[in-house]
């Protein structure tokens, strides 16, 4: 499992469990990495016994690079010599998913974390564009392109590593428009669109149905950051429009209904969250950001 920033924390675990329907109460959660800034740690996931996360350093603040942990053990640094780390981890079996910075490139590799061997997904993912934020699951990859040049968009994609064949599951034109990929997990894969830059909205993707679901949000709320775990409940930020405003970590099951999972103090957000399965309970990772000062550190809960 992942080693806590304390032994102490580890007293915290059954306080940290939240009922499925919990009421709008403060959200529970620990801290897995915490350091003071300028260091900050970000893109978390993590499968049993492994964890990866990407993070800078004091020495370095402008540069990022992907680590690793297996059992709790040391740290191990992912992507190769002379590249930083771009947004999104995703952990699927012993296969990491991550962004490769080299120069002005931005691209998706994988990696082998017991073997420590790196690959590229198939061929048509990386583009002379932008891809970043992967997620994996089964045989799925999902990822965002920034497309730049005569007609610059951006898009969601959704990839499978065996055959190649991609979906396009969003896209939206260049300017105010903004897609975040989510999470794919099992069935299900989520994001967030917006295209006019003033509306924001999680979406739900049934991969074996090829079904869109938008969650609803009748009162026009930034629905930003989404996660899902494989029986297709995805969990998401609703907050105002400014950062850590109201802000609070909302769930919606198949079918609904939308509840209140528990609530962000103020001048708190979240980004880049990622589910996985730690027995009967989901395990909720996630970037916390401290809007004044611009400090980031990582956090779960675990959801019944």
């Amino acid at each position: 499992m992942i080693r806590l920033a304390t032994a102490a924390t580890a007293l915290c675990l059954v306080a940290l469990i939240v009922p499925a329907a919990a009421s709008a109460m403060p959200l529970p959660q620990v801290a897995v990495r915490a350091k003071p800034p300028p260091v900050n740690e970000e893109s978390p996931s993590a499968a049993p016994g492994e964890f990866a996360w990407v993070q800078n350093s004091k020495l370095h603040p402008h540069l990022y690079n992907v680590y690793a942990q297996l059992g709790g053990g040391a740290r191990f640094r992912v992507n190769a010599a002379g590249t930083q780390a771009g947004l999104g981890t995703g952990i699927e079996g012993h296969t990491l998913a991550y962004t490769q910075v080299r120069g002005s490139q931005q691209s998706i590799r994988l990696f082998n974390l017991q073997t420590h061997g790196r690959s590229g997904p198939p061929a048509g993912v990386n583009t002379p564009n932008i891809e970043d934020e992967p997620s994996i699951s089964g045989n799925w990859l999902l990822f965002h392109r920034l497309e730049d040049g005569a007609s610059p968009g951006q898009q969601v994609l959704l990839t499978n590593l065996t055959s190649g064949a991609t979906r396009v599951l969003a896209s939206v034109p260049g300017g105010r428009g903004f897609l975040e990929a989510g999470q794919v997990n099992g069935n299900f894969a989520v994001f967030t669109q917006s295209k006019t830059g003033t509306t924001f909205n999680v979406w739900v993707y049934n991969i074996a149905q090829k079904t869109l679901t938008v969650i609803p949000n009748p009162l026009g709320k930034m629905h930003t950051s989404a996660a899902v775990n494989p029986f297709g409940t995805a969990y998401f930020e609703q907050s105002g429009a400014g950062c850590g405003e109201n802000a609070t970590v909302e769930e919606y099951p198949v079918g609904g209904p939308m509840s209140a999972a528990g609530t962000l103090r103020p001048g708190i957000d979240l980004f880049h969250p990622f589910l996985f399965e730690n027995g009967p309970l989901d395990s909720f990772l996630f970037a916390k950001i401290h809007c004044q000062g611009g400090g980031i550190d990582i956090y779960k809960t675990l959801f019944s």
